[in-house]
Parts: C-alpha cells; sequence; structure tokens
C-alpha cells in the first residue's frame, strides 16, 4: 500500500512539473510573439511614413506636371492663335500669296525683310549674315545637250541617286531659245535630277509639259548645292528668293512648300474670267468650313475647270492681274449663300437648310453664319451650352426677339 502511495506522489509531482513547464513555454511563446507584434507595429509605422512621403512627393510633383501641362495648352492656344495672324486670317500680317502677288506687282529688289515677311507663316526668321551666306553659294551651269557628259557633271556635284549621303540645294532650267525659266529644290537633288532626265515626273504644271515637249536638251541646268547647318531648310529659303523674280515664269506656285516640310499650295476664288479675286487659302477646309462648300462639289470644280453656281472658279494659279476685293470672309459667306437661292437649280434651298445668322447682342460685330438649323442648334448647345430645339428657333427667328443673347435670323 505504501508503494502505491508512492508512486501517485510521484505522478502528481510530474504532472506538476509538466503542468509547470508548459506554462512557462507559453510565457515565452506570449513573450516572443509581443515582441514579433512590435516589430511589425514599427516596420507599419515606417512604411506609413514612406507613404507619406511619396504621396507628398507625387502630389507636388502632380502638382508640377498640371501646372507643366497647363503651361503647354496655353502655349498651344497662343500658337494656335497665332497661326490665324501668321495666314492671314486676322491681325495685320498678310497671307503669303497675297505679300508674293503684292511684291511681283511692285517689282522691288529681294531684301531680308521681304523674306522673312513671306517665310512667316512657318516661323522662319532670317539673319541679314544667314542670308548673305545663302546668296553667295556657288552656281554650277551644266550643258544637257551631252545627257552622258551632263550626269558626269551632276554625278561630281551631288553624287548618284544610290548614294547614302544626298546633297540639298536648288536646280534652275532655262530654256536655251525663249529664255524660260523653272526653279526647283530638294534635299536629294541626285534623285530629283535624275527624274527629269529619264522623264519620270507626272505631266502636270507647266513645266513638266513643256520640258517633255522641246526635249531636256533644250535648256541648260544651273546648280546650287547647298549646306545646311540652320534649323529650317536653306534650299526651301533660296527657292523662295527666285520666286520672287517674274522672270521664272515656268513655276505656277509662287511661295515654296512649308520649310517644315508640310504641302502648302495656294488655292484661288476668283469670278468666271478670273479679274476678280474673292479669297484665297492654303488650306481646302477654309473653303468647305467658312462657305458651306462640300469638298466633292470643290474638288470637281477645281479638277473640271468648271464654274460653282455658274459664276465662281476655283484654281491653284495665282492671276496677278485680278483685283483683290479683299471681302470679309462673313460678307462673302452671305454673298455665296444669297447666290445658292437664285443660282443653285439643282439643290434648292429648303427650310431646313437656309442658312441662319447669330449675331450677338453684347458685341454686334460677332456675328455667325451657320448652315441649317442642325448645325445651329449644335453650335448653341455644344459650344455654348444653351439646350435648343428646331421649334424654339423658329419661334425667335420668327419674332425677332433675343434668344439666349443673340438675335436670330435667316439670310
Amino acid at each position: 500500500m505504501l508503494g502505491a502511495m508512492n508512486s501517485k506522489k510521484t505522478f502528481i509531482l510530474i504532472y506538476i512539473l509538466i503542468f509547470r513547464l508548459l506554462i512557462s513555454i507559453q510565457k515565452y511563446i506570449y513573450f516572443i510573439f509581443n515582441i514579433l507584434l512590435l516589430q511589425f507595429r514599427y516596420t507599419l509605422c515606417l512604411n506609413s511614413q514612406n507613404m507619406f512621403n511619396e504621396n507628398v512627393y507625387l502630389y507636388s510633383n502632380s502638382t508640377n506636371y498640371v501646372s507643366d501641362l497647363n503651361e503647354i495648352k496655353n502655349k498651344e492656344f497662343k500658337e494656335k492663335n497665332n497661326w490665324k495672324t501668321i495666314l492671314g486670317r486676322k491681325g495685320e500680317l498678310k497671307h503669303p500669296y497675297k505679300l508674293v502677288s503684292d511684291y511681283l506687282k511692285n517689282g522691288e529688289q529681294v531684301t531680308v525683310e521681304i523674306l522673312n515677311k513671306i517665310l512667316s507663316y512657318c516661323n522662319v526668321s532670317l539673319t541679314e549674315e544667314q542670308f548673305t551666306k545663302l546668296m553667295n553659294f556657288p552656281k554650277f551651269r551644266i550643258d544637257m545637250k551631252d545627257i552622258k557628259e551632263a550626269n558626269k557633271e551632276i554625278k561630281k556635284l551631288v553624287g548618284l541617286p544610290s548614294s547614302k549621303i544626298q546633297v540639298s540645294g536648288i536646280y534652275i532650267f532655262t530654256h536655251l531659245i525663249n529664255g524660260s525659266k523653272y526653279v526647283g529644290s530638294s534635299s536629294q537633288l541626285a534623285i530629283r535630277l535624275r527624274s527629269y532626265i529619264n522623264n519620270k515626273n507626272r505631266n502636270i504644271g507647266l513645266f513638266i509639259p513643256f520640258l517633255r515637249k522641246e526635249g531636256i536638251n533644250s535648256f541648260s541646268l544651273d546648280i546650287i548645292p547647298v549646306i545646311n547647318n540652320w534649323d529650317f531648310r536653306g534650299e526651301l529659303v533660296l527657292e523662295q528668293y527666285y520666286l520672287l523674280n517674274s522672270a521664272f515664269n515656268l513655276n505656277r506656285i509662287k511661295v515654296v512648300n512649308n520649310l517644315s516640310g508640310s504641302h502648302s499650295k495656294g488655292l484661288y476664288m476668283y469670278n468666271r474670267n478670273k479679274t476678280i479675286l474673292y479669297y484665297y487659302s492654303s488650306q481646302q477646309k477654309d473653303f468647305i468650313n467658312n462657305f458651306n462648300i462640300h469638298y466633292i462639289t470643290f474638288n470637281k470644280h477645281l479638277k473640271n475647270n468648271t464654274y460653282y453656281l455658274g459664276k465662281y472658279s476655283f484654281s491653284r494659279e495665282l492671276v496677278l492681274t485680278a483685283k483683290d476685293t479683299n471681302i470679309s470672309i462673313l460678307d462673302l459667306a452671305l454673298k455665296l449663300q444669297k447666290d445658292r437661292i437664285i443660282f443653285n437649280k439643282n439643290k434648292p434651298i429648303d427650310r431646313e437648310s437656309r442658312a441662319i445668322i447669330l449675331t450677338s447682342i453684347k458685341d454686334p460685330k460677332n456675328i455667325k453664319i451657320l448652315y441649317g438649323f442642325r448645325s445651329c442648334i449644335n453650335y448653341l448647345s455644344k459650344e455654348k451650352g444653351y439646350p435648343s430645339t428646331r421649334e424654339t428657333l423658329i419661334k425667335y427667328i420668327n419674332n425677332g426677339k433675343p434668344y439666349k443673347g443673340y438675335i436670330c435670323k435667316y439670310v
């Protein structure tokens, strides 16, 4: 019995030791857990601080970005408005084609100031030093009677069409009998001149048909290689200089392409016999947007040399003898709309397509002409923020009362 009691005590002692050991382990685990928890909280606090700093940095950068973006937009807006002045649509500066026309009529000597005025449409400003350098580039005369020898001379000056490095410059063809002249420019003279020699150009304009008729042997060729180290294409500036000489009668277009590379050809609107010039622009969309002329209609009359409404002629040729009416875009638009009512027999004007004039009450000079109710509603709703309907417009047109700050009436 005593042995049984001793074994029981031993068992109780072992149980107590195990219990105390488990408690110690629990406390140790709890202690380790608290340490890990504190470390986690500390790390989380650091990350939060970094995130705050990053957010402040990002906010600062985003603020700067928005500021920069607004500055860029303001600059683009100013440049866009400046282009209206450069292209002669507003302000004192004239359209380059008008400047060239005036110059050719007056026959003045070409100066840096004249060139800069004409080339202002592509933001080019020439210095006296650059102008002098362009004028002093050497000119080389090529005899075109012997094509084989002419090709050798051209190769010495500007290389081959296959050359990796192409020479830029201008070229002048002069008819040996009547002295007619043509000037052109290219950033790849070798390729351009080879196309003339091999008769690879389209048969358009004044020069190419004349060249094919007479043969290239009937012309002399002058080449002026131009070494460019400016932020504009010097060969085009030099070409413009020669285009201001009336002796270059085989050049139909008297203003060079935009020096930044985009195409710029004049479009003119005359009366039938081209004695009166009504409007000119370098962009077809100006005729379409300003005068409600459909692009298919415009291209048809321009290509076929037919007459719009039976009385207007479109052309790419500047007629120096034509009288410039200096009529405003608004007055010309009104004139065309009235002519449509009289002369457009195939498409008679109905109420839906009638032109509507909006005149601002605050500024009577602010006049907008819109073609049809849909165009008028879109203008008032989308651009001015005045939701409108056809019925409302008809009501105010008929009673003559102001609507949203405008007097509305039919043309």
